[in-house]
């Protein structure tokens, strides 16, 4: 679990011993309540203490069990309340310093979300790391300095999605790969070298993707690929075929997808951490290929393997996938599925345990459950959600964040939706139009 800032960390804390004080009171054991709550019984007593996060479901449940009519669930309630305050006064903090960026950025020559930036205040102007008429050396600390822009891009996309960054990436990425084939390499770093460009290579790939440049994406993808086989580096390589089995299924290529995910499965000994990623790939694929049973039972072997945790010999990217990044894509299982009640049921989950400051994957999120809701015709949770995506519309750039809104609101459109929706609805279709992002265009 995320570090929680002080003042929350000790709300849970109360709040779980209030738990573990109404069980002792209704003669109730950890195993007991558990079986109750639908939960194991090492996870009650990490939530007695303070150390695991539950959902309002859960919460509800225990209510009941111990008979303590509206206490447990007030105080949840009252602990979710303190952290969206404390969360909403991070985010429009975060919002003032990303404006201030995105005017720097303007005033650098951005012209729109998807356009190729050249410059960013997190990065820097790329230009010195390869700087006109300079000799270049491809050495060690050529090599670390590709690391550190890694490592911002990262940060950058984690903040503020991929449209901004995505420019960036591509633009360090092309001049890497062009002195590689002209540029003499110290023969010492030379692996390590190609290792790097292999991961640039990923990680702008990662950012194309959710900039929605989809062609760019499978070209950058496959010299990523090329780069981190000629390194040796394994592990990149089988993140890489990770993007490229989602980026296939984004595509409506399930087959494609599947094949992908299935021949990592089959030809390579993986850790339960890995193999979980590659399974839910393969859930995901067997999702839009209409097997929904074959999806959901792959899905709960992939959430199994997630449950052994991560190996000391696992790669460092391995953080990746995490707790909710796992249950947006049991949600996008569901919602494939059509079953819209239960998707947006892991959603608000999904939402609930994203730390505040993953700021681009928490609109991703709200993003999938306002077109769940849609679906499922929930009118009055949809409105409120709209009221949380607003702030983010104009903070992060995220192409395939807005293009889920646009399909969620054209499915309002043929729907019959109640008046105060249908407002909140034209007031999103603005705010996004006017952040430069107008309805797709087939």
């Amino acid at each position: 679990m995320a570090r929680e800032p002080e003042p929350i960390l000790r709300q849970r804390q109360t709040l779980g011993a209030q738990l573990a004080a109404f069980r002792q009171a209704a003669g109730l054991t950890q195993g007991q309540l558990a079986k109750a709550a639908l939960c194991d019984r090492t996870t009650l007593a990490h939530i007695e203490k303070g150390r695991a996060r539950a959902d309002e479901r859960f919460w509800r449940a225990c209510d009941e069990a111990v008979g303590a009519h509206g206490v447990l669930l007030t105080a949840f309630h009252d602990l979710v309340a303190a952290k969206q305050d404390h969360e909403q006064r991070e985010h429009q903090r975060r919002l003032a310093h990303a404006r201030a960026r995105v005017k720097q950025l303007s005033a650098n020559g951005h012209s729109g979300p998807t356009s190729a930036v050249s410059t960013s205040p997190l990065l820097g102007d790329v230009e010195p790391i390869d700087p006109p008429g300079a000799p270049v050396r491809l050495d060690s600390a050529y090599v670390e300095t590709l690391h550190s822009r890694i490592r911002e891009l990262v940060e950058l996309d984690i903040q503020f999605g991929g449209d901004q960054s995505s420019g960036v990436a591509l633009r360090l990425f092309r001049s890497v790969h062009r002195k590689l084939g002209t540029a003499q390499c110290d023969p010492r770093v030379e692996r390590d070298l190609y290792a790097t460009a292999g991961e640039l290579g990923e990680v702008a790939g990662w950012l194309l993707y959710d900039a929605g440049q989809h062609g760019l994406v499978r070209r950058v993808n496959h010299e990523a690929l090329n780069l981190s086989r000629l390194a040796g580096d394994r592990s990149m390589e089988l993140l890489t075929l990770q993007n490229m089995s989602m980026h296939a299924g984004h595509l409506g290529r399930p087959m494609e997808a599947l094949r992908i995910a299935r021949m990592v499965l089959e030809t390579d000994k993986l850790s339960p951490r890995l193999q979980a990623l590659f399974r839910t790939r393969e859930a995901r694929a067997l999702a839009l290929a209409g097997d929904e049973t074959m999806a959901k039972r792959t899905f709960q072997r992939a959430r199994f393997l997630y449950s052994e945790g991560v190996r000391d010999d696992d790669p460092a990217w391995a953080w990746w996938i995490n707790d909710q990044e796992l249950a947006w894509h049991e949600a996008m299982i569901h919602s494939d599925s059509a079953e819209w009640d239960r998707a947006v049921d892991v959603l608000q989950t999904s939402i609930e345990i994203t730390p505040g400051r993953e700021v681009r994957r928490r609109y991703n999120h709200l993003a999938s459950l306002f077109d769940a809701q849609i679906h499922a015709q929930a009118w009055c949770d949809a409105g409120r959600t709209i009221e949380r995506i607003m702030p983010f519309v104009d903070e992060v750039g995220s192409t395939r964040t807005a293009t889920t809104l646009w399909g969620a609101l054209d499915e309002l459109d043929t729907a019959h939706p109640t008046s105060p929706l249908r407002d909140a609805a034209h007031q999103l279709r603005t705010v996004l139009a006017e952040a430069g992002y107008g309805p797709p265009t087939a």
